[in-house]
């Protein structure tokens, strides 16, 4: 079973991806706005703003792979389930679901919105191109 504190430090690092994701949606909005402009000092600007985001995003997935990791097998298979979006029954951290789900489906919205962005810059994604659960989000192997 999970501690109150191993699931408070799992949701803290969930939380402060949602803000790294919010800021890499609000970051891309207005990229793509310059790109629209043909603004390129901009264009440079946003894109070295949103890789900073991107670049949290994958200090906090790496937190959370560690502390799996630190955990007895056990342990670190559920939280891994936790935080695949898998809520294994009797298993306390609702909290820590639904922070996972939210995650989940921002990072959705902003793949949508990098994949209208790509098609104006180059035509590949800048941002994954891969699905959700094979991105930025701790997944199998987290």
């Amino acid at each position: 079973m999970l501690s109150k504190q191993e699931l408070d430090a799992a949701l803290a690092a969930e939380r402060a991806m949602y803000r790294a994701l919010s800021e890499v949606q609000d970051i891309t909005r207005e990229l793509l706005d310059a790109v629209d402009r043909q603004d390129q000092v901009s264009v440079r600007l946003f894109l070295s703003m949103r890789q900073e985001q991107i670049n949290q995003l994958r200090d906090q997935k790496e937190l959370l792979k560690k502390q799996c990791g630190g955990l007895p097998k056990e342990e670190g298979d559920l939280l891994r389930q936790i935080l695949s979006g898998k809520k294994p029954a009797g298993v306390e951290g609702e909290a820590l679901s639904l922070q996972v789900e939210r995650n989940r489906a921002l990072l959705e919205r902003t793949l949508q919105a990098d994949k209208a962005l790509s098609r104006r810059l180059a035509g590949r994604p800048l941002f994954g191109g891969k699905k959700p659960s094979a991105g930025i989000l701790p997944a199998e192997g987290a």
